[in-house]
C-alpha cells in the first residue's frame, strides 16, 4: 500500500517557497515518527540507532512496544512533541531521533 502525499509548502534558507509532499500512513504501515498525523495512537516498532540512542530513549521512558501519539510540532521544523501513552509522559524530541523511531498505527480495538 502506498503513503498518502500531503502538498505543503516549506521556505528555503533564502526565503524561497519550495513545494514539498508529507507522506501520511495509511492503516498496517510502518514508518517514522516524523510521517504520522498528530493526534492518532501509534506503537512504537523499533529503533534504529545504535546504544547511545537506545540509552537515551530508554532513559526518557520509550521502549519498543509502547504506545504512542504525536502531540505537537514546533515552528520552523523544531522539535515535535510526543506523548506516551502507556508512561502517561511527555516529551519533546529533536527530528533527527524521531526520524529514527519507527512506528505503526495501532487498531481501534487494541487500544
Amino acid at each position: 500500500m502506498m503513503c498518502k502525499k500531503k502538498f505543503y509548502w516549506k521556505k528555503t534558507m533564502f526565503g524561497r517557497k519550495e513545494n514539498h509532499y508529507r507522506q501520511h500512513l495509511h492503516s498496517q504501515e510502518i514508518g517514522t515518527l516524523l510521517e504520522v498525523p498528530q493526534g492518532q495512537t501509534f506503537r512504537i516498532v523499533e529503533i534504529k540507532g545504535g546504544a547511545g540512542l537506545h540509552r537515551r530513549l530508554l532513559a526518557l521512558g520509550f521502549h519498543r512496544g509502547d504506545l504512542i501519539s504525536l502531540n505537537g510540532e514546533a515552528i520552523m521544523r523544531g522539535p515535535v512533541l510526543v506523548r506516551n501513552l502507556t508512561t502517561d509522559t511527555k516529551v519533546a524530541l529533536g527530528r533527527g531521533i524521531a526520524q529514527k523511531i519507527l512506528v505503526e498505527p495501532v487498531k481501534r480495538d487494541e487500544g
